[in-house]
């Protein structure tokens, strides 16, 4: 009997041991389980962040739909999506993204579910860049703080990106050509103009810079086209309308940003850009323009660029519609962007 119990007690207290250490195991695997994050996205999942305790409103704009004139070929759209100050969002999937196809004038309509989705900083794209400036003479006084607003966009170039210097009043002048030279750049900008101080022609100075940027892309691979324009009043000497700039930007699929200061036309300069795919900012304070130049050269550095293949060779103008969502502390946010292009067709 004494040998039977003290086996028994034998076997519990081992049980027990077991038990203990079953627990302790399951403990630290607990303990060392990886740990997720709000910001974190895997799979079929969009991107979003509940750190993000910030944003309360997101923009989407398309600065460019690109496709060869080669039919059955691949589309490349590049999307901008920022936050309400203009912010823009560098960890966006293809997920955070609705796109669909419409064939303007019939029913054709398609989702876009196969897709190439990268960050255009990712892709070995650079930008080409013609920054338009107003020289008129309602800028007598404040041209020292234009050129050193535009000298900070300048240095904030990546080393291959090239930037134009078009300068306008009723005349316009093409001062520096397409370079990655920031120290001629900068001599450009700052040498004395001669026609400084006349009228307005800001429309026909966007188109000269639309055209040269046009110019550039045939010639170079791998460079996303944008025009910079700076005005501080009416346009008052152009030779074409605004609707007609607007119409050049989007049959050759290059956007438009705008900057305004003192008697700007806000009305006009946002339609300029939101119906171009590019963005508009006004500033009251000279000395601040700086700070919006520095604003969409981050916006041009974080584009995103979805590719697939288009066929519909019976279409002649097209329709995309992206809907971007993201969801943050704040909730979640929505915003539609659209944009038409001609396939096919110079």
């Amino acid at each position: 009997m004494k040998t039977t119990k003290s086996l028994n007690i034998s076997l519990l207290r081992l049980s027990g041991t077991l038990l203990a250490i079953v627990i302790l195991a399951v403990g630290l695997l607990a303990g060392c389980k990886k740990k997720t994050t709000e910001t974190s996205s895997s799979g079929a999942q969009p991107y979003s962040n509940m750190s993000d305790t910030t944003t309360t409103k997101i923009i989407a704009s398309i600065p460019r739909i690109e496709l060869s004139k080669l039919k059955s070929t691949q589309i490349n759209l590049y999307l901008s999506v920022t936050d309400q100050n203009g912010k823009p969002f560098s960890d966006f999937n293809q997920y955070n993204f609705i796109i669909k196809q419409v064939c303007v004038g019939s029913q054709d309509t398609a989702m876009i579910a196969s897709m190439t989705f990268e960050k255009l900083n990712k892709t070995g794209n650079n930008i080409a860049t013609p920054l338009v400036l107003d020289y008129s003479g309602s800028m007598d006084g404040y041209i020292g703080e234009l050129e050193t607003a535009t000298g900070s966009f300048i240095v904030l170039k990546n080393a291959n990106d090239q930037i134009e210097l078009i300068k306008f009043s009723s005349y316009i002048e093409r001062i520096q050509r397409f370079t990655t030279d920031t120290t001629r750049l900068l001599d450009s900008l700052h040498n004395y103009w001669t026609w400084q101080f006349n009228n307005t022609a800001f429309y026909s100075a966007m188109a000269y810079g639309l055209n040269d940027a046009e110019s550039f892309n045939s010639t170079h691979s791998g460079f996303m086209p944008a025009v910079i324009g700076f005005t501080d009043g009416q346009d008052n000497e152009s030779t074409i309308s605004q609707s007609d700039l607007i119409s050049q930007a989007i049959n050759k699929q290059i956007p438009l940003y705008t900057l305004g200061f003192g008697m700007a036309n806000d009305a006009i300069l946002d339609t300029i850009a939101r119906q171009t795919g590019g963005r508009y900012y006004y500033t009251p304070d000279i000395t601040t323009l700086k700070n919006l130049f520095a604003m969409i050269s981050g916006q041009l550095k974080n584009l995103y660029q979805v590719s697939w293949v288009y066929s519909n060779t019976n279409c002649s103008e097209v329709l995309l519609i992206v809907e971007a969502n993201y969801t943050c502390k704040k909730g979640t946010f929505s915003a539609k962007t659209q944009k038409v292009f001609y396939p096919f067709v110079k």
